[in-house]
């Protein structure tokens, strides 16, 4: 290969790892989407441990999530996007499931639920 042509891929590549990328990453989750999987028994079925709103009959084994968050922020995001994917990190004693590890959850099905879970700060 021609060494102009290598120059072209490689600042092909800086090009996308410098523009493209952080904006994937940084993009983050949707709210709507992550109360659908935290409301949604066949993926978060969050209630089934987690007092959370709009629920009729919340589970109370684990913290009430309406309560918790507002002890976080958006500085929180990538800690709470650690806990929901395998909380034994923190906890090793957790009952918990893993659902990042366990593929329970997809990642941007976890990111979702992190933003959920953040905008339950600015409820009324």
């Amino acid at each position: 290969m021609r060494t102009s042509k290598k120059i072209v891929f490689l600042a092909a590549g800086l090009t996308l790892a410098i523009f493209v990328l952080p904006v994937a990453v940084l993009a983050g989750g949707n709210a709507e989407n992550g109360k659908k999987v935290v409301d949604t028994k066949k993926l978060g079925n969050c209630a089934a441990c987690h007092v959370v709103p709009g629920m009729e009959f919340p589970g109370d084994v684990g913290p009430n999530l309406i309560e918790a968050m507002k002890n976080y922020s958006e500085a929180d995001r990538e800690m709470l996007r650690q806990r929901i994917s395998d909380e034994r990190k923190f906890n090793p004693d957790t009952i918990m499931p893993p659902f990042g590890t366990n593929k329970i959850l997809t990642g941007q099905q976890i990111d979702d639920v992190v933003e959920y879970l953040l905008s339950l700060n600015n409820r009324k």
